[in-house]
């Protein structure tokens, strides 16, 4: 076993606390299961907070969410998660990598929801350099709790269920809309959700994707058509990520010489569906800016597919659009329900530990990954992207098109690990790299190699990001 922080060995052995190291086979077969380790009630998490009078932290179960209205009703106080910034110095402080979810840690006032208690044994993070975890007796962790307030401070995870159906994900965000948003919306809730129509230059480009006689040529002069577009597509070809020599100067060049067809018709259409909504300014903290996020996550689609095996394949121009646009839920919750996603933003904040789907669904009764899978189905979108923005967090998914819905689970976890996205780290089980005929290895290697190009992107990200 990895050697313990000393600030943490000292709390054990002043409490007499008894503790041995998790065994690596249960916690190989927990981080297998789905949903993964991290959401065991035995796993105890611990969350820091704070208010104009000063810093708490509170101790919640993996398998639950830190409610910050039922912690205000309690206290009389507003909550907000610390910053990235205030948890570095914070660790700093105290020399740890992650904070074992023990009371004595730090001088704060304590908050322990009760859940926590149920479990006869409690799973804690060691916090040092190795992700390595400690398994504590409940008898002798309640010794630990004395001068700590005890309450109901958490709910109980509400899991999307991706399989249900188009209907009942139709049921679900009119029930959210009809709650949520002001008369005016319900009263053009069942004709648009409040949402803008399919842009022009998107319903010109799907077209040509149907259209077996369609050629380079008639896509370029559709995507000329939008000279905004134009420019950002030449600039897509421009890109020191594609190392292309000589100077691009049309379109068709851009298709021909660069791109291809397959890639450039699915990159007009994500920028075309990307520009109908405006980005919101607010985000969680340490929250990836939108495009940034969805660009690095369609190169790491279209550079993965490279090592399955051909004959299941996905399409890389359409692996590429699912990536692109795998955040779109993002862009159509801070659009229709601004209160709340203010408030599902703290909430993500203060819930590090779990994956940010079930605190919109707790929140709102649905997913952003419903409400956009809902708006591209209503759109006429390919069938495999409304299935790869809805699947994407669905591990056991294995039906029609799965393979863009396993390719994107993968590859937005790969990028978490490394600090991009939202949520928590976690693990990829065996079984969706299994099904995709994709080898971990393979998929750490172009991840290593797409990371490495990461500056060659810069450029595409500040024209996404520049005003429309």
């Amino acid at each position: 076993m990895a050697a313990i922080p000393s600030v943490v060995l000292k709390i054990l052995d002043d409490w007499r606390i008894p503790y041995a190291a998790a065994d690596e086979q249960e916690l190989y077969e927990l981080m297998q299961s789905n949903p993964p380790a991290s959401y065991s009630p035995k796993v105890a998490n611990i969350v820091f907070l704070k208010d104009d009078i000063g810093q708490v932290q509170v101790l919640v179960p993996g398998d639950r969410m830190l409610d910050l209205t039922q912690l205000s009703r309690a206290f009389g106080r507003q909550f907000a998660a610390l910053s990235h910034d205030e948890m570095a110095s914070l660790k700093d402080k105290y020399d740890l990598e992650d904070f074992p979810a023990l009371p004595q840690i730090t001088a704060m006032e304590t908050m322990i929801d009760q859940a926590l208690l149920k479990e006869d044994e409690l799973l804690i993070a060691a916090g040092g350099t190795e992700q390595e975890w400690l398994k504590v007796p409940m008898e002798q962790f309640r010794s630990l709790t004395t001068s700590s307030h005890l309450g109901n401070y958490s709910a109980p995870l509400r899991p999307d269920t991706p399989d249900q159906g188009t209907m009942q994900d139709l049921d679900d965000v009119h029930s959210a809309i009809r709650q949520f948003t002001p008369l005016r919306i319900k009263q053009r809730l069942e004709e648009t959700l409040d949402l803008p129509p399919l842009p022009e230059v998107a319903r010109k480009i799907i077209e040509l994707r149907v259209d077996p006689n369609a050629d380079t040529k008639s896509l370029a002069t559709t995507i000329e058509l939008d000279p905004g577009m134009s420019a950002q597509v030449l600039s897509w070809a421009r890109s020191p990520y594609y190392g292309t020599r000589g100077d691009i100067k049309s379109v068709e060049e851009a298709v021909i010489r660069v791109l291809g067809f397959d890639l450039v018709i699915n990159l007009a259409l994500g920028l075309a569906l990307g520009r109908s909504l405006t980005v919101p300014k607010e985000g969680p903290d340490g929250y990836t800016p939108f495009w940034q996020q969805a660009v690095m996550t369609a190169t790491l689609c279209s550079e993965l597919i490279r090592k399955i095996p051909s004959e299941g394949r996905p399409s890389q121009g359409l692996s590429y659009l699912s990536g692109l646009l795998h955040n779109f839920g993002f862009l159509i919750l801070g659009q229709i329900f601004p209160p709340q996603f203010s408030l599902i933003n703290r909430h993500i904040e203060a819930n590090p530990h779990i994956n940010r789907m079930y605190i919109e669904t707790y929140l709102l009764g649905m997913s952003r990954e419903q409400c956009a899978a809902v708006l591209m189905h209503q759109w006429q979108m390919p069938a495999e992207l409304v299935v790869a923005m809805r699947q994407m967090h669905n591990a056991d998914y294995a039906d029609d098109h799965s393979g863009y819905a396993n390719l994107l689970f993968v590859a937005t976890r790969l990028l978490r690990q490394h600090g991009i996205g939202d949520g928590p780290s976690e693990r990829i089980p065996d079984e969706v790299y299994k099904r995709l005929g994709l080898s971990p290895e393979d998929a750490e290697e172009v991840l290593e190699q797409v990371l490495e190009k990461a500056d060659g992107l810069s450029d595409l990200v500040s024209l996404l990001n520049q005003p429309k």
